[in-house]
């Protein structure tokens, strides 16, 4: 197969072709750290396309985000995946997967983001990497604002270029991602939408207000900095070495509101910047333009996932969740709302909601009705199913749990705590049927997102409700909190 920088072989199984770690821009270290990416070098002969490229480099564990082993990072990280069913083929659409991790972890270097499934489809899929933590989201003195991001653009820019080749339409391309790499499509839509570059989206579980405007990024930047005790020139530092001062000094410490309030309840104190130039606002109006088809949900215990992990759901005490709720900046008539909804609960349970409410389904819903508004293709789901109480642990449907489905990776036992033994793997057909329709048709299969704000329910039976957390929204919404109470 040929592509604008030389020639890669693949491999087929099971009637799906993969083509693996293929460079879709220069190693991002050296000369090339933290600028932005560089055409990757062309190269001679037949480059095999057997394995995965090394993951970007990251600390070995983040137990907030993952308590799991991470995968073998590399300076030459910045490569991707494809996954075609018939290179031979022509305009088949194309699904380009952008990696979860909260900006400092992850990889698409893993059978966990394993294209083949969906390929089985009947679509091209692309999984990309791109730079993590400092090198990728920190507005470092000297270098390129939101560097990870403009990775992401790079690997886009790369299916554009070299995606019919191997089957698939460049001008059909549906981004996907969970939280983090859901978030970085929103970010990046205007501008990659503007480039012709991506004509869909698929956001799960984004969380779309954890971004910082440009001051705030630079700030951000050097708090980091001193708190890794990395001041100097990190281009003197071994990477190496700060990535162990990263992982000791910002895996527990960050926890401590003490410390790091308000961002401790942002969960990551990486995150898109503001900068004029490829993330052009922080508001969620037009974040997606109308041009962009969207499909967008959460799942309804999203935080669960972080706050057992951390051990925070058992240990929350009350002013925990005022730290929180003073993080998020609540309006008054919001803690009222929520005082009346939640009150019961609890402190474990209503930061739970809290957390839910402010990073991941509140800022969906009001994305999807504001793109819907706009003249948007909009359509929104949420993801309820839990495992059985008896083996749960409390994690409910909690945030990542879609994506084992998705992906078909039920039996990984790193997913055994949330999914546990009895999934049930139609759904995980089904929401792949969705996401294949979506990305081949713009409809999903449900009615769109608009004056009845119809979602799709994804659980063991799924069905089609009318604003099923209407009464959720007075805890994140002032605008209904008043209305309603008035």
């Amino acid at each position: 197969m040929t592509t604008a920088s030389g020639v890669v072989a693949g491999r087929v199984n099971e009637g799906v072709f993969s083509y693996k770690g293929i460079p879709h821009a220069a190693d991002p270290f050296g000369s090339n750290r933290f600028e932005p990416p560089r055409p990757p070098q062309a190269w001679d002969g037949v480059r095999e396309a057997f394995e995965f490229g090394p993951a970007a480099p990251q600390p070995d564990t983040f137990s907030l985000v993952d308590a799991t082993p991470l995968y073998p990072w590399g300076t030459d990280c910045l490569t991707l995946n494809v996954y075609t069913p018939d290179p031979g083929a022509a305009r088949l659409p194309v699904m380009v997967w952008v990696h979860a991790g909260g900006y400092i972890s992850g990889s698409a270097s893993t059978p966990r983001a394993d294209g083949s499934v969906f390929a089985r489809e009947g679509v091209v899929v692309v999984a990309m990497n791109y730079r993590l933590g400092v090198d990728g989201f920190l507005s470092v003195q000297g270098g390129t604002t939101n560097a990870g991001m403009r990775d992401v653009v790079s690997a886009l820019r790369w299916v554009r270029d070299n995606i019919a080749r191997f089957g698939g339409d460049p001008d059909a391309v549906t981004a996907f991602g969970n939280s983090s790499g859901s978030a970085i499509i929103s970010a990046i839509a205007k501008t990659a939408a503007a480039e012709g570059l991506i004509h869909r989206a698929i956001l799960q579980s984004p969380c779309l207000t954890v971004v910082a405007e440009a001051a705030e990024g630079h700030a951000l930047a050097k708090r980091i900095l001193t708190d890794l005790k990395a001041e100097t020139d990190l281009r003197e530092l071994p990477l190496r070495q700060l990535l162990g001062r990263r992982q000791r000094g910002l895996d527990v410490r960050f926890r401590d509101a003490r410390l790091w309030h308000p961002y401790t309840y942002w969960f990551s104190p990486y995150m898109p910047v503001v900068d004029g130039t490829l993330f052009l606002e922080s508001t969620l109006s037009e974040r997606i333009p109308s041009s962009v088809d969207l499909l967008i949900g959460t799942n309804r215990d999203e935080s669960r996932y972080f706050l057992m992990r951390n051990g925070q759901f058992h240990s929350a005490t009350e002013q925990d969740l005022l730290d929180a709720r003073n993080a998020y900046a609540l309006p008054e008539a919001c803690r009222t709302a929520a005082d009346f909804l939640y009150g019961h609960l609890s402190p474990g349970e209503q930061l739970t909601e809290a957390v839910t409410n402010w990073i991941f389904r509140g800022p969906a819903v009001e994305l999807a009705h504001l793109h819907a508004a706009s003249g948007g293709n909009t359509f929104a789901y949420e993801f309820t199913w839990q495992q059985s109480p008896a083996f749960d642990g409390h994690y409910g449907a909690a945030h990542f749990l879609e994506v084992p489905f998705l992906f078909d990776q039920l039996t990984d036992p790193a997913f055994a705590p949330q999914v546990g033994p009895e999934a049930p793997i139609d759904l995980g057909r089904t929401l792949r049927r969705s996401w294949v329709e979506f990305a081949t048709t713009g409809d999903p299969g449900w009615p769109r997102y608009d004056e009845d704000r119809s979602v799709m329910i994804f659980d063991t039976v799924c069905r089609v409700e009318p604003d099923p957390r209407e009464h959720h929204r007075a805890a994140w919404d002032a605008r209904f909190a008043v209305s309603t109470r008035s």
